[in-house]
């Protein structure tokens, strides 16, 4: 509701309105970029999913769309996901672009401000899981973990601030959080035997960042790695990464289960039948039996303390 309402006002005040990615510092930096261009436009921010089956998302008509994919009514939109098909009006889109803020950048014609490219700059690294600044690193932390409310505060700041928003005590108390949930992933990372695939099942959400999971054991050298949370008794969220020295494609299993992205990273968000929850891991089960050509698949399932495997 409250997103629906600040899209309301926008259009009711004839102000610039953006539709961004939610879930990862590149969707948050393109948000920032819209409002650095437009200091009074509004900024909705949503997950992939949400655009493909929200109608009031797809019944308004918005100025800028990032990182997203195109929900119709759309005058500029900025992307790099090979598994959104572009539709708006004007689309600064290339799926070979290291992430969709540069796009933006490129959108909004902020090219010669120092600020949006320090900005993108984060974004690139963060979205090829190649982060090597401290800037990188902390708005990545802070992000991953905020709220909505929190979220909108990080772009309003970046849009007027760049990094050195970083610098804010509200800002600084979610990358503080960020570093404790880095901390226990790391915990349950190193309770996880690294093989060339990797399948993880975890029936509770143990307050940790699963993207960072997957990137965290590609590091120590699995091949692709995929994760389903269980986010309650009927909804899914599915994660994968692989290697890009690998022959394995995330898109060929995030499509399957409604999703989508890169090859390297995609993810979806399913639910399974109403009086049948089980379902939602069988389904991640044999799509993930059918991708690979197998007839038995090794699941760890994942508790705080634990790790045991199953096989179905």
């Amino acid at each position: 509701m409250r997103r629906f309402l600040s899209a309301l006002w926008a259009k009711l005040s004839n102000r610039p309105l953006a539709l961004c990615d939610s879930g990862d510092v590149d969707g948050i930096t393109s948000a920032a970029l819209f409002l650095r261009k437009y200091p009074n436009g509004v900024v909705v921010l949503a997950a992939p999913s949400e655009v493909n089956r929200s109608w009031w998302i797809k019944r308004l008509s918005w100025t800028f769309v990032a990182d997203l994919p195109c929900p119709g009514k759309v005058l500029i939109r900025a992307d790099h996901h090979r598994t959104n098909k572009p539709c708006a009006k004007v689309e600064f889109y290339d799926p070979e672009a290291p992430c969709s803020a540069l796009m933006a950048m490129k959108a909004l014609d902020l090219e010669n401000d120092p600020i949006a490219n320090s900005l993108v700059k984060v974004a690139i690294e963060t979205d090829t899981a190649n982060i090597t600044s401290e800037e990188a690193e902390k708005l990545d932390l802070a992000v991953r973990f905020a709220s909505y409310p929190e979220k909108i505060f990080i772009v309003r700041n970046l849009a007027v601030n760049g990094l050195q928003a970083l610098g804010n005590y509200r800002i600084g108390r979610l990358i503080e959080r960020g570093y404790r949930a880095k901390k226990l992933m790391l915990e349950i990372a190193d309770k996880i035997p690294i093989r060339d695939i990797i399948n993880i099942y975890s029936p509770i959400d143990l307050g940790i960042s699963y993207r960072q999971l997957t990137i965290e054991l590609q590091h120590r050298g699995a091949k692709m790695v995929n994760i389903l949370l269980r986010l309650n008794r009927r909804t899914f969220r599915y994660y994968c990464g692989a290697d890009k020295d690998s022959p394995y494609d995330c898109t060929q299993v995030a499509t399957k289960l409604g999703g989508g992205g890169h090859k390297y990273a995609s993810g979806a968000q399913y639910k399974s039948p109403f009086f049948n929850p089980g379902k939602g891991v069988e389904a991640f089960v044999n799509t993930l039996k059918a991708y690979l050509s197998v007839n038995k698949l090794e699941v760890l399932e994942l508790a705080k303390d634990s790790v045991r495997i199953i096989t179905y």
